[in-house]
């Protein structure tokens, strides 16, 4: 291997300059003796020996790679193997090791234990991925494919890594000189629940369900509040009516005394009845009663007003409410509920009318 002697490393590399121009034992690089890019590769080569001998292990590894990608040698890919390692490139050189073990096969025996032994060396500076996985999944580490599994532990700098495998990934950390495990398995599916034995016995029939009464005209409507807005509206209708209708027979009955007692004194006077609040020859204490009296009628008037204005609120309010009792929205019932609402029935007489409500508690 390169880490021999330089007389042995100069023999090595003139044997295998002069290998690359028989046809013979190399027909890759020689179907074409004075091929540009074979002349090339065996320039390259050339430099990263002399390069190797002189302890510039970084230029050794330029060269070889760049003879290597001309010309597809095995002798070029352990000498670039050796060169990487040398340079403090071990995972290129632990590719470049298992590549030579594994496509070389024309290698004498010792060029193959020289690349096992510079492999296990770099290794020493390496962690290894233990990848585990059904087999067929394609794996990468970091993005970078490296077959379908199963596949050999894969050679990693120290650090953490991200393993993919179909749909798992896993993020492990590598050691220097340990293997670490990375587990792909897919989680296993729970085994389909067995489905129940239908029975032979049928369920029983469900109860019936409560008898829904048909929505009529005296059915109480849904919501109820509007007809009891109604009926409160009207009920304060009902009682101002009533109470401006006393106020106003009251001040009729002021009028109509102080009223007689103008016309009485009118007489007295010799002065005629009508008219006497317009009469200037009556007394002045005429005034003070004409003013009573014109008093009494304003209330009258006002009185009047109000009583009206409420006979027709308590109408509108009666009236309402019946009417959206009437026909307002429905909701069919239950018989027992339904025989618990109040019912609300209007009805008319002669000169009156009115609602007639109903019901149980």
């Amino acid at each position: 291997m390169l880490t021999r002697s330089n007389s042995a490393r100069r023999i090595t590399a003139a044997a295998l300059i002069s290998l690359l121009a028989q046809t013979v034992t190399v027909p890759a690089w020689s179907q074409q003796a004075d091929d540009p890019v074979t002349l090339q590769a065996r320039a390259r080569f050339k430099e990263g020996v002399e390069a190797f001998d002189k302890g510039k292990y970084e230029e050794a590894r330029l060269a070889f790679l760049q003879a290597y990608t001309l010309k597809k040698h095995p002798a070029v890919l352990l000498n670039l193997a050796q060169s990487s390692a040398k340079s403090n490139h071990p995972l290129e050189a632990a590719g470049y090791f298992k590549q030579f073990l594994k496509e070389a096969t024309t290698a004498t025996a010792q060029q193959k234990k020289d690349a096992a032994q510079g492999l296990e060396e770099v290794r020493k500076q390496l962690g290894r991925i233990e990848v585990v996985a059904p087999a067929g999944t394609e794996i990468t580490v970091d993005d970078q494919k490296v077959g379908a599994a199963p596949v050999e532990p894969v050679d990693v700098e120290a650090g953490t890594h991200t393993v993919k495998g179909g749909a798992q990934t896993v993020t492990v950390t590598a050691v220097v000189g340990q293997k670490a495990k990375a587990d792909l398995t897919p989680p296993s599916t729970p085994a389909p629940d067995t489905p129940a034995k239908p029975e032979t016995t049928p369920p029983p029939e469900p109860p019936p369900a409560p008898k829904k009464a048909e929505a009529s005209l005296t059915t109480p409507p849904d919501p109820m509040w509007p007809v009891w807005v109604g009926l409160g509206v009207g009920a304060a209708g009902l009682v101002n009516a009533v109470v401006f209708a006393a106020l106003k027979g009251t001040a009729q009955s002021n009028a109509d005394r102080t009223a007689q007692e103008i016309r009485t004194k009118a007489v007295e006077y010799g002065e005629p009845a009508q008219g006497a609040c317009n009469n200037p020859r009556l007394p002045p204490e005429f005034g003070a009663a004409c003013a009573k009296l014109r008093s009494s009628n304003d209330d009258v008037d006002a009185d009047a007003l109000v009583a009206n204005i409420s006979l027709v609120v308590m109408g509108i309010g009666f009236v309402g409410a019946g009417a959206y009792y009437l026909f307002g929205p429905k909701r069919a019932s239950d018989d027992s509920k339904t025989s618990r609402l109040p019912t609300i029935t209007p009805w008319a007489g002669w000169q009156s009318g009115g609602l007639t409500i109903g019901g149980s508690l």
